[in-house]
């Protein structure tokens, strides 16, 4: 009984913990639409759509090696895979850092925010490794409170300084020093723990580059994917402001943030309770993995839904609220954006019904496939038809993708039942 009652104190801090992370981002991506004009706006989603790109290049994904690498090792060697794992990406930083700097040669970027984009990076990996290393070994709640710190907390201050008129803080770079100072107490926090983990590196413990080599190996498959998929989800923005301009960049930044939603709500509420077990019962027991997938996918089905109907219902008045009339023309976007948004999540159902089976190779073909008809498409559609375009290429993209993924899943029992479930339901009618 005690044991339930602590796993249900710890699941409700996680989600209250990610509730409120999430509130901070939602009201933080209004407020920010509001006090910024739109040209700023379309700055700020140059910066972030760097950022997040830039993560990704400096990482490489080892992270999808080295958590699976952690978990079969006891924790007392832990540590010095920990040092061997910060030592990797300290190459990354010296390989990648001066390429990164390609974004303000070619004026991507205002030179002015240099010294800002490389701080910020750092900060975001390092809270971002942080928070998956907390999560293998089993602290959900340190990881929740790390993840909130880089993204929530910053955000709530900011927002209340706007609230509260005050007008110094209501500039693109006031937004970046309040970003870094979360990013700091995430760093700070991360440190704190890491020194209550117990962790031991014996100085003398050579580094073990076979391990580095193999990790790097094995996650340039899963880093080509999410490269890809990257490129689906932010290249665009690029595209934009190339043809279109820093203005419908904003625009284009705000809707896309707010069609972001759609898919954060599904991974918080669906596929973090949802993937563990799935992988655990596939290998396990053929009955409960059965019953857990098409739970998974009714769920997923369902909150999609919910988050799709609660953004239909308060784009008009959130509109209203920033007070300014470009944004009402754009509506039809927003919905080819929300549709986007819906469609990956589905593409999750059938994602992990390859995943499950290993066939990691089918999932990043498809999606890399994907990737080059986008851009082919962003450089066919967003020149005539402006955001327009890009919105309809990302569409195209994600169709594309479910496509491909229910095709290649198509010879396994769970996706044939997804498929002909009009007729099972038919079927249980006739019997009832």
């Amino acid at each position: 009984m005690n044991k339930l009652l602590r796993r249900y104190r710890l699941t409700s801090s996680n989600l209250l913990i990610r509730g409120i992370t999430l509130g901070g981002k939602f009201i933080f991506i209004i407020f920010l639409a509001k006090h910024l004009t739109t040209d700023q706006l379309g700055e700020w989603g140059i910066f972030t759509t760097s950022i997040a790109l830039s993560l990704y290049l400096i990482g490489l994904d080892f992270y999808t090696f080295s958590t699976r690498s952690l978990l079969e090792h006891p924790v007392a060697e832990r540590g010095v895979m920990l040092r061997d794992q910060l030592l990797f990406y300290l190459l990354g930083y010296i390989i990648l850092f001066p390429l990164l700097g390609l974004l303000f040669v070619f004026k991507l970027m205002p030179l002015q925010y240099l010294v800002f984009f490389y701080v910020i990076l750092v900060l975001e990996h390092f809270a971002q490794e942080s928070y998956r290393i907390f999560v293998v070994f089993s602290k959900p709640v340190v990881a929740n409170v790390i993840l909130f710190l880089r993204t929530g907390s910053w955000a709530y201050a900011l927002v209340l300084l706007w609230m509260a008129g005050v007008d110094d803080v209501k500039y693109v770079k006031a937004a970046f020093f309040f970003w870094m100072g979360g990013g700091i107490a995430a760093m700070l926090t991360a440190v704190y723990f890491y020194g209550k983990l117990g962790l031991h590196i014996a100085r003398k413990t050579p580094v073990n580059w076979k391990w580095i080599r193999q990790g790097l190996r094995i996650s340039m498959m899963f880093f080509m994917a999410t490269i890809a998929f990257k490129i689906i989800e932010l290249a665009d923005r690029y595209f934009i402001d190339h043809y279109q301009g820093k203005e419908e960049v904003g625009i284009y930044t705000f809707y896309a943030n707010m069609a972001n939603l759609i898919e954060i709500i599904g991974h918080t509420a669906v596929v973090i309770i949802f993937s563990p077990k799935l992988i655990e019962y596939f290998h396990t027991s053929n009955r409960h993995y059965r019953l857990t997938h098409a739970a998974f996918a009714r769920n997923m089905v369902g909150f999609t839904m919910l988050a799709a109907v609660f953004l239909a219902i308060t784009i008009v008045p959130i509109i209203s609220f920033l007070h300014k009339d470009e944004f009402y023309q754009e509506l039809p976007v927003f919905a080819v954006m929300c549709l986007s948004e819906m469609v990956f999540n589905f593409t999750l159902i059938f994602h992990y019904i390859l995943y499950v089976r290993k066939r990691d190779r089918s999932i990043v073909w498809a999606t890399i496939i994907a990737a080059v008809v986008n851009m082919a498409l962003n450089f066919l559609l967003i020149p005539p038809y402006g955001i327009m375009g890009a919105a309809l290429s990302t569409l195209a993209s994600m169709m594309l993708i479910l496509v491909f993924k229910i095709i290649l899943s198509r010879d396994v029992p769970e996706t044939r039942q997804i498929i002909y479930l009009k007729f099972i339901r038919q079927r249980m009618r006739r019997k009832g």
